[in-house]
């Protein structure tokens, strides 16, 4: 009995610890600005599509956030290179149709925002 005790214990721990590192992890804009390569003045947009996935970083290997449908208005703050199959950097200004919070940021594909 005293064994099972002690291996629940340190699943307990281990449970513990990474729930606390899960806690402490980024926030879903990890990547951030760092990855821009254009700076621009904060410039509202518009998505011009339904289904534009919104990521946590530029790129399709990044987690998707959420996902984004025409109209929901986005400020661009930058982006990784010309406009053209680049990532735009941005947070997003009410929420969504999706509910993605107001103020969340993160990366949406350049081609889908107006």
């Amino acid at each position: 009995m005293k064994i099972k005790r002690k291996a629940s214990m340190v699943v307990l721990s281990a449970a513990l610890m990474l729930g606390g590192s899960i806690a402490l992890a980024p926030t879903a804009s990890a990547v951030g600005s760092s990855a821009c390569q254009f700076n621009s003045p904060d410039v509202n947009f518009k998505v011009s599509t339904s289904g534009a996935r919104f990521r946590t970083g530029p790129g399709k290997r990044y987690r998707a956030i959420g996902t984004l449908y025409r109209g929901d208005s986005f400020r661009y703050f930058c982006r990784t290179r010309g406009f053209e199959k680049s990532w735009s950097y941005g947070k997003i200004l009410k929420r969504t149709t999706t509910g993605i919070h107001a103020g969340t940021r993160g990366w949406v594909y350049s081609k889908y925002l107006d």
